[in-house]
């Protein structure tokens, strides 16, 4: 640092050269935002496990194999960190495109997420006739659609706002750590 001391009559003079503070602000707007998405990306990483653990655990028989899918999809990833700002996400891969796909369409983290309202079956069931391969005895296949065609729906297992709540107070203290550790 060059500072100088000049004195006169009644005062004295400092000039100091702010070339090296500009160095350092530079730097720091450039690697800030990349610090504070590797400290969140940290934080986040430690929700896996037990928003996996979460997922199994809230789901019941009937919703155990989609569960299990999405547990199983959980990553964090990093964005694009530009203008000193850290983008990091969590959620079910590929997060691009809503999180994994059921086999027959849906977006199953967004279904557990926020539950599903009952709704009728897109599709009724056909009446089948015996032959002598098939239903030999008796009067004929049931026809299900007598029964009740209306799913019941499910109450939203909230597994994304659980991890959020998990995580918002650790970031803030690990992003403070994160750049003392970088500048002291």
């Amino acid at each position: 640092m060059d500072v100088h001391m000049t004195r006169g009559e009644s005062s004295v003079h400092f000039t100091m050269k702010d070339q090296p503070f500009n160095n350092m602000r530079k730097r720091m707007e450039n690697e800030s935002g990349k610090i504070m998405a590797q400290a969140i990306k940290e934080v986040l990483r430690e929700q896996i496990s037990p928003t996996q653990s979460q997922i199994k655990r809230d789901t019941g028989p009937k919703l155990r194999a989609m569960g299990q899918i999405v547990a199983d999809s959980l990553i964090v990833e990093l964005g694009s960190n530009r203008q000193n700002e850290a983008e990091v996400r969590f959620g079910s891969d590929p997060i691009e495109s809503g999180g994994v796909e059921g086999t027959r369409g849906g977006k199953l983290a967004a279904i557990l997420e926020y539950g599903a309202q009952p709704f009728e079956y897109g599709f009724t069931f056909k009446t089948i006739k015996n032959s002598a391969s098939w239903g030999a005895i008796g009067g004929g296949f049931i026809n299900a659609k007598g029964g009740n065609m209306t799913h019941r729906g499910f109450e939203p297992l909230d597994w994304l706002s659980k991890a959020r709540d998990r995580a918002a107070p650790k970031i803030e203290q690990r992003i403070t750590e994160a750049l003392k550790e970088a500048w002291g």
